[in-house]
């Protein structure tokens, strides 16, 4: 079974004007430790992820949590930003991975479920540090569904 997580990064400070330098504010910082809490206990257990991030801080920031729970291994892709096209970036995961952890933005982390579940592109509400595990045969267009979903504010 193969096993795609999709993060939204955590709350970031409000408008800078270079935004890819937004930091995770204090409420951010705990709120992406409670992320890669949950994600360790409920869902990956011992199992090592990869951990695929926005090049922008606060992603990274949030990807940094739930490696230090999940002991996952980080790496940074240009096609995570928020703008970029979730269709070319589902061709390039297609596949390619087992059990990704993807740390991202508005609009793409909604946009990026959406074409993972039902094969179309549309938008998806989504909370800062909200956390949706899909699943299927492999990581592919269409063919996962949501098995598990977690922000902060929830139990577990």
């Amino acid at each position: 079974m193969a096993r795609l997580v999709i993060v939204r990064h955590g709350t970031a400070v409000m408008g800078l004007d270079n935004d890819a330098a937004r930091t995770l504010t204090e409420e951010g910082k705990a709120q992406a430790d409670l992320a890669g809490q949950w994600l360790t206990q409920c869902v990956l257990g011992a199992e090592a992820s990869i951990v695929m991030s926005s090049p922008y801080l606060r992603a990274q920031e949030t990807a940094e949590a739930i490696s230090k729970h999940s002991k996952s291994v980080i790496q940074t892709s240009t096609l995570l930003r928020p703008d970029s096209d979730p269709l070319a970036l589902a061709d390039i995961l297609t596949g390619e991975f087992d059990n990704l952890i993807v740390v991202s933005h508005l609009p793409l982390v909604g946009r990026l479920a959406a074409v993972m579940v039902d094969g179309e592109v549309y938008d998806q509400p989504w909370s800062t540090a909200e956390c949706w595990v899909l699943e299927g045969d492999l990581i592919a267009r269409g063919c996962m569904r949501v098995s598990k979903t977690w922000y902060p504010g929830l139990e577990f």
